[in-house]
């Protein structure tokens, strides 16, 4: 089984590749995903039996500033990584955010109303309708972390479904190589981002939201009956 993995370099891509010998993951000189053509000609030079699809720009901040680049990979290129898989049978997995959920209140099921918060999580919902196209899809919803805390300071009134991404990548290849469709929330258990982050950086201070400029949602917790129902 053959595994195309778009995203290598970043955190999650990293991740997956020391679970899983021999995926195949090219860099952007390799496989420009931006490019329609080119993003066609490759998946059908190696054939791949499932694409994972988890390159993305993610930093909100600088997509508020200039979203160019987020158009630019996360919907139209996650567009063109869709658009190659049909008519054939390879399975698109597609990493997607809990912050495409509204997040005012939290425990949210596949089937929930979805309200982005951000630019961010529009483009990555977007994406979502692409991937749609494909009859053999995955979307999974998580958000996931560096292995250790960087920042000084977590919210603690900010709750998630956030954990490390050295638990999250076992999880989200698991299903990659598995047989659940459609969409499927993959997360840790619901706690703030302050418990979270002192859970392997105890230096962490608490931070509040109402200190922050951000526009953040309050609570984007995940119901994960599905996965846990998969997993068993």
């Amino acid at each position: 089984m053959q595994i195309l993995l778009t995203g290598g370099s970043g955190l999650l891509g990293t991740e997956i590749q020391k679970l899983c010998t021999g995926v195949l993951a090219p860099d952007r000189a390799e496989l420009d995903i931006r490019n329609t053509s080119a993003v066609a000609a490759y998946v059908t030079d190696m054939a791949p039996d499932i694409i994972l699809h988890a390159a993305a720009v993610t930093n909100n901040r600088d997509i508020e500033v200039d979203p160019v680049e987020a158009l630019d990979v996360n919907i139209k290129g996650t567009a063109n990584v869709a658009r190659a898989c049909l008519g054939t049978n390879i399975r698109l997995v597609y990493v997607s955010t809990d912050y495409v959920y509204k997040g005012d209140r939290g425990g949210y099921a596949e089937t929930d109303e979805l309200l982005p918060s951000n630019l961010y999580a529009w483009t990555k919902l977007a994406g979502e309708a692409a991937v749609r196209a494909v009859p053999n899809h995955l979307i999974v919803r998580t958000s996931f972390g560096a292995a250790q805390f960087e920042y000084p300071e977590a919210f603690a009134d900010k709750w998630s479904s956030k954990d490390y991404v050295d638990r999250i990548a076992p999880k989200i290849l698991e299903a990659t190589t598995g047989n659940v469709t459609g969409v499927l929330n993959i997360g840790g258990p619901r706690r703030t981002i302050y418990d979270y982050a002192v859970e392997r950086n105890p230096d962490v201070n608490e931070a509040s939201l109402s200190d922050s400029s951000l526009d953040s949602p309050v609570d984007t917790s995940l119901n994960l009956d599905k996965w846990e129902s998969v997993d068993d």
